[in-house]
């Protein structure tokens, strides 16, 4: 079977009207394009359009410029590029600080010998040193060396040297002739006191003196009886007070008992005139006792 090709004409006129659906910018160049096709076709040289062939004609077919596109991404960083020229010199910078004085350096050699000096003699002062002198020449001038320079004479300073270390203590001279006696002096201040004597022998006993009058007892001692009912019952504890003699103070207490009687407080009163135990009986009897005030007074 053989399939016959569209003509040229056809083509061109396909394109023609898709550009005018489309409302492209470029369908009105396009249309009379696709006539001249048409009526070529029909003429001697119908392969020809316009003296182009189809392909030439499809390559010269282009639309409107379309719109920019958005930027792309940045791209990788490109490799650091070698290094510049070296710039002009700069301008000279202020002088800076001083810096911190160096090390001291080392000894120099000894330099040559100098010119002696000749101390020709002592003058009192300056002003009675000679006019002029040989080069060398020195006086003593109150301590102090003046030396002829060539032109004048110079204070070359003190030459005195200093104090020397105290001599030996000398040998004891004899001894010199009796002064004459002086005069009398002044009463001295009074000595310290001497030291106690010895005890005196025990004199003779004296006479017996009269009697003196009674005396009473330093202390004294108050009691109180008491009586306390059989354990668990009514009456079986509470607090005793044996009272001191009037002008008396308590210095202390105690109490006794005819059975098992025990004490939880046991104290001077509030004025110091007696004295208080609280008791308790813990046996199933009556049992009685006293407490003791000691007094003084």
């Amino acid at each position: 079977m053989r399939i016959r090709l569209p003509r040229p004409a056809t083509v061109i006129a396909t394109i023609a009207l898709f550009a005018a659906l489309s409302g492209g910018a470029w369908a009105s160049g396009v249309v009379p394009l696709a006539r001249h096709a048409y009526t070529a076709d029909r003429a001697t040289n119908s392969r020809k359009l316009g003296g182009k062939t189809l392909a030439q004609l499809s390559a010269s077919l282009r639309g409107a410029r379309g719109r920019t596109g958005a930027t792309g991404a940045t791209g990788p960083a490109g490799a650091t590029g070698p290094a510049g020229p070296a710039g002009p010199a700069g301008p000279k910078g202020n002088t800076g600080a001083t810096g911190a004085a160096g090390p001291q350096g080392a000894t120099g050699p000894q330099g040559p010998v100098g010119a002696g000096l000749k101390i020709v003699g002592t003058v009192a002062t300056s002003g009675d040193l000679p006019a002029s002198g040989t080069t060398g020449d020195a006086y003593l001038v109150a301590g102090h060396l003046w030396v002829w320079t060539g032109s004048a004479w110079t204070d070359a300073g003190q030459v005195q040297g200093p104090k020397g270390d105290t001599g030996a203590t000398g040998a004891t001279g004899p001894a010199g002739a009796t002064g004459p006696q002086g005069p009398k002096g002044d009463t001295g201040a009074a000595g310290a006191t001497g030291p106690a004597g010895p005890a005196g022998a025990t004199g003779a006993a004296g006479p017996q003196g009269p009697q003196g009058p009674a005396g009473t007892a330093a202390v004294s001692v108050h009691s109180q009886t008491f009586s306390l009912n059989a354990s668990g019952t009514s009456g079986d504890q509470g607090a005793v007070t044996a009272n001191c003699g009037s002008g008396q103070l308590a210095v202390g207490g105690g109490f006794d008992s005819t059975g098992s009687v025990v004490n939880f407080d046991t104290r001077a009163t509030a004025g110091d005139d007696g004295w208080t135990i609280y008791l308790e009986n813990i046996d199933s009897a009556t049992n009685t006792g006293a407490v003791y005030a000691y007094c003084l007074g």
